[in-house]
């Protein structure tokens, strides 16, 4: 279904975005966001290409290698195969979110794996996604 698809993209191109605003500020907000990347040129350099490098755009980062495991549980949490009524942080303010589990609640679950499917060969490519918790987007 090309509207699908186009839904899907659209989804998954907003997930950078999301990612990026969402990014964890210091204690004092006079201090600023961890990001490296100028208010300015957020939304420019919000792309997957951002991601898919192990130059971090942060100032000071704690990353984790993760196992195939825990790759996937990632994954399931930005992307997840039911639509969760708990609170998650981070992921109320986020429009991919937000279009993600509007989409989730009109296709058929066929249709949603088949989604998922096309969806995880992209997050493949990543080098880097927030280390999520069940309740939120960023660990910090």
């Amino acid at each position: 279904d090309p509207t699908g698809s186009k839904r899907i993209a659209k989804i998954y191109e907003q997930f950078f975005l999301d990612i990026i605003e969402e990014a964890p500020n210091r204690k004092s907000a006079q201090d600023g966001s961890y990001l490296s990347i100028p208010a300015c040129m957020r939304n420019e350099l919000a792309r997957p290409e951002l991601l898919q490098t192990a130059d971090l755009p942060f100032t000071q980062v704690q990353y984790r290698v993760c196992t195939d495991a825990q790759w996937t549980m990632h994954f399931d949490r930005f992307f997840p195969t039911s639509i969760e009524t708990a609170k998650r942080q981070n992921f109320g303010r986020c429009t991919y979110y937000a279009d993600y589990t509007a989409l989730c609640s009109v296709i058929t679950k066929k249709s949603l794996l088949r989604a998922l499917r096309v969806l995880r060969v992209e997050f493949d490519k990543l080098a880097w996604v927030p280390f999520t918790q069940s309740d939120r987007m960023w660990t910090t």
